[in-house]
């Protein structure tokens, strides 16, 4: 099924996307309760199952619901700022620890070192967080995180 230029996710597929996501976060998350849509980039969104009640076939949609990440190869995920949150609450995988000085900048777009990393593989995305805050997501690498919130997303120096 489509809506507009999106892919709905069959319940198999949804099922997969969970799996993805433990595999990844260590968080088991229900998405069976939305509406899952991926676009021809690979990206995620989560909707509310109401919106097949409408009628959406006069608009050209190409986004709609809460962005919540974007599929990778090697079954990993990147999370949005808001899938970060949704996934982050119960994760026990690939979690950073920023101290207050540390999640300031991080939020204005500079790559940081982190406090303290959960069960954390270099060359993967993980989520940061900051007391009880959750950031984002980023990559961790050897030499710290590399910023990915977007420009529009970032705090002014």
């Amino acid at each position: 099924m489509q809506i507009g230029k999106m892919k709905v996710l069959s319940k198999g597929e949804i099922k997969d996307l969970e799996r993805r996501i433990e595999k990844n976060y260590g968080s088991k998350v229900n998405l069976r309760d939305f509406l899952v849509l991926v676009n021809k980039k690979n990206k995620i969104w989560l909707v509310n199952k109401e919106v097949l009640n409408l009628d959406l076939s006069k608009l050209r949609i190409n986004a709609l619901g809460l962005g919540f990440g974007k599929l990778k190869r090697n079954e990993k995920i990147h999370l949005t700022i808001e899938g970060s949150q949704i996934v982050g609450k119960n994760a026990t995988k690939n979690l950073v620890i920023l101290d207050e000085k540390n999640a300031i900048k991080f939020m204005q777009g500079a790559s940081v070192k982190p406090k303290e990393k959960i069960n954390c593989e270099y060359h993967n995305f993980v989520i940061v967080k900051s007391g009880k805050d959750i950031l984002g997501s980023s990559l961790l690498l050897e030499d710290g995180l590399k910023n990915l919130i977007p420009k529009s997303r970032r705090l002014p120096f």
